[in-house]
């Protein structure tokens, strides 16, 4: 698989599910993207929006640390997810998230590092 590497917003608050015993956390992000016309950045008229989610510790931390507006880079493998609605089949495509951080271009962030306990070693 390619990974994928996008900038942008949050467009919402992140929000948590439960599939199973996993806990996955889920949220836009939406994309300023454009091209260079005549040699100028000439921006689209609608945003990008990318459908991002997260598991386990990087799920956990993007739900308490991420809020609408803020500036994100997320590193992930973009995959396509089927579900039904209205008896019809529906496809959308999602990026599974590797890595998320702030987009420090255009914000600062306070860096509080999780510590996982020590695994005991053997006679202690």
């Amino acid at each position: 698989m390619t990974t994928r590497t996008i900038t942008g917003r949050v467009a919402a608050d992140p929000e948590a599910v439960q599939a199973g015993r996993v806990q996955i956390v889920k949220f836009r992000v939406l994309e300023n993207t454009g091209e260079y016309r005549n040699g100028a950045w000439v921006e689209h008229s609608t945003p990008t929006t990318h459908h991002v989610e997260a598991k386990f510790e990087l799920g956990a931390n993007a739900l308490a640390s991420l809020h609408t507006g803020d500036s994100v880079l997320v590193v992930g493998y973009e995959v396509t997810r089927t579900w039904e609605a209205n008896g019809k089949p529906r496809f959308g495509r999602v990026i599974e998230a590797e890595a998320i951080g702030p987009n420090l271009a255009h914000s600062t962030a306070v860096i509080t590092p999780q510590r996982r306990p020590r695994a005991a070693q053997a006679g202690e």
